[in-house]
C-alpha cells in the first residue's frame, strides 16, 4: 500500500512540475514563432523586389527601345548597387547582413540606392545607348 501511495505522489509531483515548467515556456515559444514569421515576411519582401527588378532588366534587354515602369513597395534595410555587369543587393535577416549578387551580360550605369525609406516608389528601367539605367523615383 505504501508503494502505491509513493508512486501516486511521485506522479502527482511530476505532473505539477511539468505544469509549472510548461506555463513558463509557452509564452517564449509564442514569441519565437512570431519572430520566425516576421523574418520570413521580410525575406519574402526582399525576394519580391529583387525579382521585380530582375524582370524589369530582362524586359529592357529584350525590348531595347522600351521603358519599364512599375510601382514597387520598397522594403526597409535594403541597399542596391549597380555597377558594370553586377547588381548587388544587401539586406538584414536575423541581425546578419546578407548579400545577393546577380550578374548580367549587359552593362549598367553605376548607381546605388542606400538607406531608402520603406514605402511605395516607381521603378524606372531604360536603356541609354548601350547602358541600362535603373532609377527608383519617389512617388510622393
Amino acid at each position: 500500500m505504501t508503494n502505491l501511495i509513493e508512486k501516486t505522489l511521485l506522479i502527482g509531483f511530476g505532473i505539477f512540475t511539468l505544469t509549472i515548467f510548461s506555463s513558463i515556456l509557452i509564452p517564449f515559444l509564442g514569441r519565437l514563432t512570431e519572430f520566425n514569421h516576421i523574418e520570413k515576411n521580410e525575406l519574402d519582401a526582399y525576394m519580391k523586389i529583387i525579382e521585380e527588378i530582375n524582370q524589369g532588366i530582362d524586359y529592357v534587354v529584350e525590348n531595347t527601345d522600351e521603358i519599364y515602369l512599375k510601382k514597387i513597395q520598397y522594403p526597409g534595410n535594403l541597399n542596391i548597387t549597380f555597377y558594370n555587369h553586377i547588381v548587388k543587393y544587401e539586406f538584414i535577416i536575423e541581425e546578419k547582413i546578407c548579400y545577393k549578387i546577380l550578374e548580367y551580360n549587359e552593362t549598367f550605369i553605376n548607381c546605388n540606392f542606400h538607406q531608402i525609406l520603406p514605402k511605395e516608389y516607381l521603378l524606372n528601367i531604360s536603356r541609354c545607348s548601350i547602358l541600362i539605367k535603373v532609377n527608383i523615383i519617389n512617388l510622393y
